[in-house]
């Protein structure tokens, strides 16, 4: 898969935990071995995850693969439980199977690896089910219940988590101009849900989005890796797009497929049938529905062409039409990929579907008494699914690497740091690729051994503690010297020499930390401590667990109590 670097990430926040750092926001190795604050910008839930399946005694390798085992469990089964609130049971079924079959989920695991993008998939449909019950019950345990989705989404990938916040939106938009219900309640619930799950999250996400700017990303990812306009989906492509395992490219010749799936579009077309039917029915001479039939109808067709609407609003999102609001909402950009919008067309498309065809049965069991009929169809229509886009989910070709291969030195300090670098900080020197981007000007050789070095005069140095955020030498010398960190200056890193804060220098090709250092014996010392933002998103999220706590205990007592 394209994005292998899952158990060298996983090595690094597993050795980082074992070092005593609860979230290592610096890690070592990484960066060209110079360091890099991977987990103070990269979501960290799947490799949290992933660390979970470890501590029980998997293996690295084994730890990513039941991540992703577990993503699809997860998300077939949200999946079901959402759609089961609109439908039954089997129809539920058929929606989840929908679901999991759907191409792109197989080229984000099989294609791309885009780990932290596939488990959002496996979130979604918790963060739709949280804000329906809590339009259907606006009280403080679905505020809750509606906040936690929303939190863990920030936390798999804030990237997904941001067109979130616009269905939401006109989720709860349809909600108030639709629906009759509590809406001054809803409204007040919601914002505490939102705020609850800015608040969860706030340790990631406030710093991240404050500290890119000392950072490379604005001036690499947005200007020249963030080419959204190259591309978009073409609309033929959603039919007949040949799985590959190739990447994106400008045009519709792309080496991945984009395709919908036939059975899918059936799904859906037979979906739009079923509403038909629904809507023929109340005008049939044979089967006049009641006034109470037709209001009940009247609601579900409603929920129907809302849910029809978010299918087709995402597939028009992945391709060029849509180029009015891609080009004039500037954040949209950080997506990088129109076809990103595929995540939720599979959501929607398969809650749609799977919704029309439960009303296409219910029409027919009405007008003809068949009993059976939609078990046949769900499981006939289920395994024809499996079949025709199951044969697709498979690896092109299978590596026999081990695990030491995996997380080896020169694996992590030279392949993973050439294909990661955009948090490094700004102002190292770069230079540009073969394909005309900028990179950092640093080659294999240039790749630092040591931890330290001493680049004038002579020293005796000895190691006291090396860990990704702590780091101690004691230093000897006849003559003053100048003593170079081999990591990256960034927010964050302090110097001690003897307990004493002492200014750093970063006026070198790379920002590395220098200090100068008296003769005599020293204990120096480096640190990467919280800056303000850091503090305060920790706070701000330590506080909010605290709260989330104390309420889902105490509603667990209330109800233990009657």
């Amino acid at each position: 898969m394209h994005d292998d670097t899952h158990v060298a990430r996983l090595f690094l926040l597993d050795k980082g935990i074992n070092q005593g750092y609860i979230f290592p926001r610096w890690v070592d190795i990484m960066g060209f071995n110079h360091g890099y604050p991977w987990f103070n910008f990269y979501p960290p839930l799947v490799y949290y995850v992933g660390e979970f399946f470890h501590l029980l005694g998997f293996s690295l390798i084994w730890s990513i693969k039941l991540t992703f085992i577990l993503g699809f469990v997860l998300a077939a089964y949200g999946i079901f439980l959402l759609i089961k609130k609109f439908t039954n049971e089997l129809f539920a079924i058929l929606g989840s199977v929908l679901y999991t079959y759907f191409f792109y989920h197989g080229v984000l695991i099989y294609v791309r690896g885009a780990l932290s993008e596939f488990f959002s998939l496996s979130i979604l449909p918790f963060v739709f089910l949280g804000l329906e019950n809590l339009k259907n019950k606006p009280n403080l345990k679905n505020s809750i219940l509606f906040a936690i989705p929303i939190a863990l989404l920030i936390l798999t990938h804030p990237l997904i988590a941001f067109p979130t916040i616009i269905y939401i939106f006109l989720f709860v938009l349809f909600y108030l101009l639709i629906q009759s219900f509590e809406r001054l309640d809803f409204l007040k619930k919601g914002l505490l849900s939102g705020l609850i799950g800015l608040s969860l999250s706030a340790f990631y996400w406030l710093p991240s989005m404050i500290e890119r700017k000392f950072t490379l990303i604005n001036s690499v990812f947005n200007k020249e890796l963030s080419l959204y306009n190259l591309h978009y989906v073409c609309p033929e492509q959603f039919l007949t797009s040949n799985w590959g395992y190739g990447g994106s490219i400008p045009g519709c010749a792309d080496g991945l497929t984009f395709q919908i799936g036939k059975t899918h579009i059936l799904a859906l077309l037979l979906s739009i049938l079923g509403v038909g039917l629904l809507i023929l029915q109340r005008h049939s001479r044979s089967t006049r529905l009641t006034n109470q039939n037709w209001d009940d109808s009247k609601t579900k067709l409603k929920y129907y062409f809302f849910l029809l609407f978010l299918t087709f609003f995402s597939i028009f999102m992945t391709t060029q039409y849509s180029s009015i609001i891609w080009d004039n909402i500037s954040y949209l950009s950080y997506l990088q990929f129109p076809w990103r919008f595929l995540t939720f067309s599979a959501l929607f498309i398969s809650v749609t579907s799977a919704y029309g065809i439960y009303l296409l049965f219910e029409g027919i069991k009405t007008k003809y008494k068949f009993k059976n009929a939609s078990i046949i169809f769900v499981v006939l229509y289920s395994i024809l699914t499996i079949i025709l886009v199951g044969r697709y989910f498979i690896p092109q070709n299978y590596i026999d690497k081990s695990e030491k291969d995996l997380t080896s030195f020169e694996e992590i300090s030279w392949r993973v740091s050439k294909s990661t670098f955009e948090f490094m900080p700004i102002g190292i020197k770069t230079t540009r690729s073969e394909f005309d981007t900028t990179i950092p000007n640093i080659q294999m050789i240039d790749i630092p051994k040591e931890p330290f070095g001493v680049i004038q005069g002579e020293a005796e140095v000895k190691h006291v503690e090396n860990k990704f955020m702590n780091k101690k030498f004691l230093v000897t010398s006849n003559k003053n010297i100048i003593f170079r960190l081999n990591t990256f200056n960034f927010p964050g890193w302090k110097a001690y020499m003897d307990g004493k804060e002492i200014k750093i220098s970063d006026d070198n090709d790379f920002k590395l930390i220098t200090v100068n250092v008296p003769k005599g014996d020293n204990l120096l010392e480096f640190k990467f401590e919280n800056t303000p933002v850091r503090n305060t998103g920790n706070i701000i999220s330590w506080v909010s667990l605290v709260y989330v706590g104390y309420l889902l205990l105490s509603f667990k007592l209330k109800k233990i109590k009657s």
